[in-house]
């Protein structure tokens, strides 16, 4: 009998043991194909390491092409070379007769014109001398010569000019600066008295407009002064034409 309860109850554990893993296998399959409830979430885990860069990829298919941008125009780029001349055009035919403005407009000019070029001819002569001066609208010019009052004439008139004569006290001073400067005492100076005695006139024969005789002057003496010439001091004298010490000045 007690071999048949150890055979009996061997027999029963052998039974629930194949029970057991019979139930174990159910319960296997039951939660890898049945659906389950969902538990409580846990507490979420710590940010992992950044991964590595992964490679580059293809490049993508070319986008819609967009809409043209504003933006502000760029300066304007250096100035190219001149082009190749053309052939030269044919002379047009003459236009119509001014009226009477534009006639006198063009005279205008063309005076403005001499005037300007007479001016730069008379500018070209001064800075051809050793010294010169200038008072209002003369130019009085020297290059320290001395002679009598035929070369001075002659020096003069060569240069394209005339012996100098003071009209007014600016003009007598600036002389006598001249003088000065040049170390000169006395200087002639186109006035004489050779056509009519006691009667001094320039070289064109008119009466003179300004004097500055010295006190007791003209006298002339012996009868043989016929010419006039100044001193550094800007007194007048009349004197002997021959005289060969004079500055010899002209003006312009």
């Amino acid at each position: 009998i007690a071999l048949l309860k150890d055979q009996i109850c061997a027999a029963v554990l052998l039974l629930h043991e194949e029970f057991i893993k019979q139930e174990f296998m159910v319960l296997a399959a039951a939660q890898s194909s049945c659906p389950a409830n969902a538990g409580v979430p846990g507490s979420p885990g710590h940010n992992g390491s950044p991964g590595r860069d992964g490679r580059e990829g293809f490049p993508g298919p070319n986008g819609e092409k967009g809409d043209p941008g504003v933006g502000a125009q760029g300066p304007p780029g250096k100035i190219g070379p001149p082009g190749v001349a053309g052939p030269q055009g044919h002379q047009g035919n003459p236009g119509p007769p001014g009226t009477g403005v534009q006639s006198a407009l063009v005279i205008q000019h063309q005076s403005d014109v001499k005037n300007l070029t007479d001016r730069l001819t008379v500018v070209e002569k001064v800075l051809g001398f050793r010294m010169f001066r200038k008072v209002g609208q003369k130019y009085y010019v020297s290059d320290g010569l001395v002679g009598n009052f035929e070369k001075a004439q002659k020096f003069c008139s060569d240069a394209g000019a005339k012996i100098v004569l003071p009209r007014s006290e600016d003009e007598n001073k600036v002389l006598t600066s001249m003088q000065a400067a040049l170390e000169s005492t006395s200087v002639y100076v186109g006035a004489t008295h050779r056509k009519k005695e006691g009667h001094f006139v320039d070289m064109s024969d008119q009466p003179l407009t300004f004097t500055n005789w010295n006190e007791k002057e003209p006298n002339d003496y012996n009868g043989a002064e016929d010419c006039t010439i100044i001193y550094k001091s800007g007194l007048w004298n009349d004197t002997d034409c021959n005289s060969e010490r004079e500055l010899l000045v002209c003006e312009l």
